[in-house]
């Protein structure tokens, strides 16, 4: 441990003098390595504290909490008192997006309402010809205004990029069905950019009594919505459902569905997890813990609940 007035003296200089560790050093006539050791020794001896005087210093260090905890490369947090949450979540996830892309990225995206807004808060974004892929299939008839290839196709004409459509439902009647069109040539030159995606965008879905309408559940048959009660399904990611300790569930459906498989998924080095609410608490909890997404984009409201 260096003389406390020493290690004052040079936090002086540096925090209130504004000068340089390098500047300090030929000051003091002290290596570059040990000015950097006494600004440590200051801040243990709390000789200096560090204050961060906005709103948002209770949002970082919520997300420096959830981020320990679940070992996670990024959090980034809204304030749950914004009138319109989902809009505001949707805003975070599309500057999130523009911070972090680069040119010629693989992107993936999966179906979520905050990722379909996302695209409409994209406000003059950098041309990154980045090439954008769906992650699942995409929704029934019924749905079709809410499909994966509308989203895919608006982020790379935002972005000025190339995109990646996919012809076929999320669920098949049969695994033939499915076994047919994941064989087709276009199918497989759709799978080889899963391996080799960038990034990755990803709604969580909430238990299968979850009062938000779900875009694509519909074309689950009874049989499976059954299988699934049965087995207590609390949410899904890319169309594969899991109960609250991880495990994937009904292995007949997930032959029957054309998505990205979660294992696949996690060897994308960017994978972001957009979504809140009280209802989806267990179904992101889960799905942190199988280490499937590593980074999260959530209010603070849903991050202290994932907390406890």
């Amino acid at each position: 441990m260096h003389d406390e007035r020493l290690v004052t003296r040079v936090a002086y200089q540096y925090y209130i003098q504004n000068l340089t560790q390098s500047q300090i050093a030929k000051n003091l006539n002290i290596g570059r390595s040990t000015i950097s050791r006494l600004l440590t020794q200051a801040r243990q001896q709390h000789i200096v504290s560090i204050n961060i005087n906005t709103a948002d210093a209770g949002l970082l260090e919520l997300e420096a909490q959830l981020k320990a905890q679940y070992h996670l490369r990024n959090v980034d947090l809204i304030d749950s008192t914004h009138s319109d949450l989902d809009l505001a979540l949707a805003k975070e996830a599309a500057q999130y997006l523009k911070q972090i892309i680069k040119p010629n990225n693989l992107v993936g995206l999966s179906w979520g309402a905050s990722l379909a807004l996302m695209v409409g808060q994209l406000d003059h974004p950098k041309a990154a010809n980045a090439t954008f892929v769906p992650l699942v299939g995409g929704p029934s008839a019924a749905n079709a205004k809410y499909h994966v290839n509308t989203i895919v196709y608006d982020l790379a004409k935002k972005f000025m990029g190339n995109s990646v459509f996919i012809n076929a439902t999320a669920v098949q009647e049969s695994r033939y069905l499915r076994d047919g069109i994941m064989n087709a040539k276009y199918f497989q030159e759709l799978a080889r950019d899963w391996a080799h995606l960038d990034i990755a965008l990803v709604g969580i879905g909430g238990p299968l009594n979850h009062k938000t309408t779900s875009r694509w559940r519909d074309l689950l048959t009874p049989e499976d919505q059954a299988m699934l009660k049965e087995q207590r399904a609390i949410g899904d990611c890319c169309c594969t459902f899991y109960d609250a300790n991880g495990k994937l569930l009904a292995p007949d459906l997930q032959k029957r569905t054309i998505a990205i498989s979660l294992d696949t998924l996690k060897r994308t080095p960017i994978r972001i997890a957009v979504a809140r609410s009280k209802e989806k608490v267990p179904a992101i909890k889960a799905l942190l813990k199988m280490g499937v997404v590593n980074t999260l984009i959530t209010d603070n409201e849903t991050a202290n609940q994932l907390l406890h």
